[in-house]
């Protein structure tokens, strides 16, 4: 699985931030909200569940998704205005992605960076390129 995941050039995550919680304010009514795709290149080092210390294993078919079948992903708890928390079921303990800008134009991609989050402090957290890019705000559960 690790090699698998290590070579995540088409591994993609969507989540859907809103203005409000990308400037810290309470969103306005005409401001729609914004989803986000990501592509994620090579992870250095390669994401490895239990080389990173984690303990319990992954099963991707019993994490929790949003109500519209996306992966869960925060911008409250983050106070960088350039950074999104992703809780992908591929790495349930967090990929933390930062970004020039977390509202990209339509039909522009940015390049930004993430780090997974470990459970063992003294490794170096896998780090990658993100891609990322404006997706409709559609349900993805059916």
């Amino acid at each position: 699985m690790s090699r698998l995941l290590s070579h995540a050039l088409a591994l993609s995550a969507a989540l859907l931030v809103t203005p409000a919680l990308a400037r810290g304010q309470q969103q306005r009514s005409d401001e729609p909200p914004v989803c986000l795709g990501f592509t994620f290149g090579p992870w250095t080092p390669a994401l490895d569940w239990k080389a990173a210390g984690h303990q319990t294993t992954i099963d991707p078919a019993m994490h929790q998704r949003a109500d519209d079948g996306r992966d869960w992903a925060t911008t409250q708890a983050v106070q960088d205005e350039h950074t999104i928390m992703l809780l992908p079921s591929w790495w349930p303990a967090g990929v933390s992605v930062t970004l020039p800008n977390r509202s990209p134009a339509m039909g522009d991609t940015i390049v930004g960076s993430a780090f997974a989050f470990i459970a063992d402090g003294r490794k170096k957290a896998p780090t990658a390129k993100v891609w990322t890019w404006r997706v409709p705000c559609t349900s993805r559960a059916n």
